[in-house]
């Protein structure tokens, strides 16, 4: 590896450090339920779209076990943001809903232009341009194919499906 290419991976590496960084530190100041992306704020934002979701649609939403879905409710529901009771149709089956103390958490949502704001617009499509064929180049070398579905889910930055296999499919299963 040449010079050049060692110091830009270097500036790679600390670039998605740093990114790390800024995203724990948003984490820690706004709480668990302030980051749509992980554990508890993910199951709320879920909740604000579809409240009264059974545990296991919301196992499947979340692409985690029921066991480990459970321990990140019972701690809500200590905290006071949800409650889950028995469904009417079915008694067996247990729906999540919001307290109106879950519904008035306030949560970030994740704006990338503060990160890219030193650059101007004609700065930020070069790079995107550079970025795309870096990656482009990649995915020939290694033999992927990324169709739109899971670039969308990578965009995303992979919020949602199973965390180890990229987006969700119906076909997966």
């Amino acid at each position: 590896m040449n010079e050049m290419n060692n110091e830009l991976f270097e500036k790679l590496s600390r670039l998605q450090w740093l990114r790390h960084k800024l995203h724990m530190r948003d984490h820690l100041e706004g709480g668990p339920m302030a980051d749509t992306t992980r554990g508890q704020g993910r199951i709320l934002a879920i909740l604000k779209m579809q409240d009264g979701i059974s545990t296991k649609d919301l196992s499947y939403l979340l692409g985690i076990r029921i066991s480990s879905l459970n321990e990140l409710l019972a701690k809500m529901e200590k905290s006071g943001y949800i409650t889950r009771e028995p469904s009417e149709a079915d008694k067996r089956v247990m729906l999540v809903k919001l307290t109106q103390k879950g519904k008035n958490e306030q949560q970030q949502e994740w704006n990338p232009d503060d990160i890219f704001a030193c650059l101007s617009e004609e700065e930020q499509k070069a790079f995107a341009d550079y970025l795309d064929r870096i990656i482009a180049a990649i995915e020939i070398k290694i033999g992927v194919e990324v169709d739109d579905e899971e670039r969308d889910w990578w965009t995303r930055g992979g919020h949602m499906g199973k965390p180890s296999q990229g987006p969700h499919k119906p076909e997966d299963e």
